[in-house]
């Protein structure tokens, strides 16, 4: 996926926090961005198959989905419509005007319980509506479009308000209490950080699935108390919750990129400082 000049990339799902992230981060003296959001329904064959045909973009990368894994159980119609059919569209799109896709997916097709850290070669195995959804879309993307990058990473953040860090900051400027669970592990990863890798992947030339979350891992209640700590807030504002059913511990091991060299993800702390730096928020 190398291009020249003003080559074309269509963003799906482009209001996100990912999908604008991207759109931010990419260089538009090289590149034709095209972006859609709800004003494109992915769910929809004919329009985004027409849209395809008019814009010939080189690269769509997929961010469009149902994300809310309790959106997902209420309404799996819904969930199964955006993720899977949305995927397979667009795969077909791409396909049809010999164009490269970029899936994100989620470390959600995992369960939610391994005590080992799982790479790209493990069989998915998801245990809620969500996973499932997800898992289809990439079975659909893989088939459907041989020149294909699906992504999945781990507790996406940026500084969008009813984020989790946005809620844990308003918490520590007012001083409130706030209960974050302390039985949910996995590894923080900045909405910024993986834009990076996939603008680094588009360029790499190289396909596959690839896993791209940051290094290490820390239970919510641990980021939570980093992030006051780095504002310079009262850390212990934010108070320990356990729920044995919605516990979990899922590491994504990011075997892909240690083999290729396409791009190095940062441990989640220094991410994390790195991120609040940018956004001006450290104490």
């Amino acid at each position: 996926m190398q291009f020249g000049p003003q080559r074309a990339i269509w963003i799906t799902g482009a209001a996100g926090r990912l999908g604008s992230a991207i759109e931010q981060r990419l260089d538009h003296s090289k590149y034709r961005v095209l972006t859609t959001d709800r004003e494109l329904d992915v769910a929809n064959l004919d329009a985004v198959m027409e849209y395809a045909s008019m814009n010939r973009p080189d690269v769509i990368i997929n961010c469009a989905a149902t994300a809310s894994a309790v959106e997902a159980e209420e309404n799996p119609v819904q969930a199964y419509r955006t993720n899977a059919l949305g995927a397979r569209n667009l795969a077909v799109a791409s396909a049809s005007v010999s164009g490269d896709i970029v899936h994100l997916s989620t470390d959600d097709v995992f369960a939610g319980k391994v005590r080992h850290a799982v790479n790209e070669f493990d069989a998915p195995n998801p245990t809620n509506v969500y996973g499932k959804s997800k898992v289809a879309a990439e079975n659909f993307v893989r088939t459907l479009n041989t020149r294909h990058i699906i992504v999945r990473s781990s507790w996406i953040y940026n500084t969008r308000e009813g984020d989790l860090l946005a809620r844990i900051l308003e918490a520590g400027r007012t001083n409130q209490p706030i209960e974050i669970p302390a039985d949910q592990v996995s590894s923080p990863t900045s909405a910024d950080t993986l834009a990076e890798f996939v603008i680094a992947a588009i360029e790499s030339g190289e396909f596959g699935i690839f896993h791209a979350a940051c290094e290490g891992t820390c239970s919510r209640l641990e980021f939570a108390h980093t992030i006051l700590k780095f504002a310079g807030l009262n850390p212990e504002c934010a108070t320990a919750a356990y729920n044995p059913d919605n516990s979990y511990h899922l590491e994504l091991d990011n075997l892909m990129l240690k083999m290729t060299g396409v791009f190095e993800m940062p441990h989640w702390r220094d991410d994390l400082q790195a991120f609040m730096t940018n956004h001006e928020l450290l104490g």
